[in-house]
């Protein structure tokens, strides 16, 4: 590792996982289909499963892009419609394949982590939500994005409650 910056931030990434899988790991059939959010479309969990890996393997590709000083991210991006249609496109996907997927997308951002320098968590670019972040901006918030669905599944699934 190039410095404790990538220790950091990988135990970041990996104990929250730990913490979702533990969750997900937990769920019954039935409760993969508990709505959980109902804004413009409802998502179940297993919905909440199919965009964060599309999130974590788009963050992880962008992240890399910016490393080499490339900004991919357009100026008129719009994320709610491009998280909506992820998560139509991936409906036939089985939480089972999902979960592989997913494992996957942490294998490869911590592989990347790995390979980063200290002038690297510095480099900047355009994420979906239009804001400008740096790398190391966005490894917190791969983390802290799982931590926040998780937060609302566990409210649901535990007290009945939907978002």
């Amino acid at each position: 590792m190039a410095d404790s910056k990538n220790v950091e931030i990988a135990t970041k990434l990996n104990d929250a996982r730990t913490e979702l899988m533990v969750f997900f790991d937990g769920l019954n059939e039935e409760e993969w289909e508990t709505a959980v959010y109902h804004e413009e479309t409802t998502w179940t969990i297993a919905d909440i499963l199919r965009h964060l890996v599309d999130a974590e393997r788009g963050m992880t590709s962008m992240i890399m892009q910016w490393q080499q000083g490339k900004d991919p991210v357009p100026p008129d991006f719009d994320l709610t419609r491009w998280n909506n249609r992820v998560v139509q496109k991936a409906a036939e996907k089985t939480p089972k394949e999902l979960i592989a997927e997913f494992r996957q997308n942490r294998i490869n951002l911590l592989s990347f982590v790995d390979t980063l320098h200290e002038e690297d968590w510095d480099k900047r670019g355009r994420h979906g939500s239009l804001r400008i972040m740096s790398i190391e901006e966005v490894c917190h918030l791969i983390a802290d994005h799982e931590m926040n669905h998780l937060r609302v599944m566990r409210e649901t699934v535990e007290g009945g409650q939907q978002a």
